[in-house]
């Protein structure tokens, strides 16, 4: 999630499908922030972020981004 602020490029060398390959079923989850990061035209700064693995090992995640 961090690297979707500081070096937005990198996702650029991956598919989709390579992303989710590397990523396993999860990997849906980062499409949806790539299309959020990519709503904002430039740098982002972070507003909050947040993980959360619980017991079931279903993750989740939040980003808040907003243009600089």
């Amino acid at each position: 999630m961090e690297k979707l602020i500081t070096d937005p490029l990198w996702v650029t060398r991956y598919s989709s499908v390579g992303l989710v390959e590397l990523t396993g079923t999860q990997g849906v989850e980062p499409l949806n922030w790539l299309t959020s990061r990519g709503a904002l035209l430039g740098e982002a700064t972070k507003v909050h972020a947040n993980d959360h693995i619980p017991i079931s090992n279903t993750a989740s995640g939040l980003l808040a981004m907003e243009a600089v």
